[in-house]
């Protein structure tokens, strides 16, 4: 019972989305209002962004991480696939900026 019906949810492609959306969603709730000061700096700003940019996909892989489990947990594995893709690609993203920075 409940208002989701995760039968219906249970995609490879709503798996991807929640997988980029979570972590998308959690950075404008907690990263961005502590870097709203810093807007003031204009150019450095940039560059303190793409020096923290590592730092923010690791912070966005956990949830991820955690959403995979329960979804396992709750049997729902075309959604945990979809999931796990998009955390591998952001793991991807953050392996390649990690060796270029």
């Amino acid at each position: 019972m409940g208002f989701i019906n995760f039968k219906k949810l249970n995609t490879l492609l709503a798996g991807i989305l929640i997988g980029v959306l979570l972590p998308a969603a959690l950075y404008f709730i907690f990263i961005m209002p502590k870097m709203a000061p810093l807007s003031i700096i204009g150019k450095q700003y940039s560059m303190i962004i793409i020096k923290f940019l590592p730092l923010f996909l690791s912070r966005c892989i956990f949830p991820n991480a955690l959403l995979f489990f329960l979804l396992i947990w709750k049997n729902q594995m075309n959604i945990a696939k979809g999931v796990l893709i998009s955390t591998a690609v952001l793991t991807s993203v953050l392996l390649f900026i990690s060796f270029i920075l």
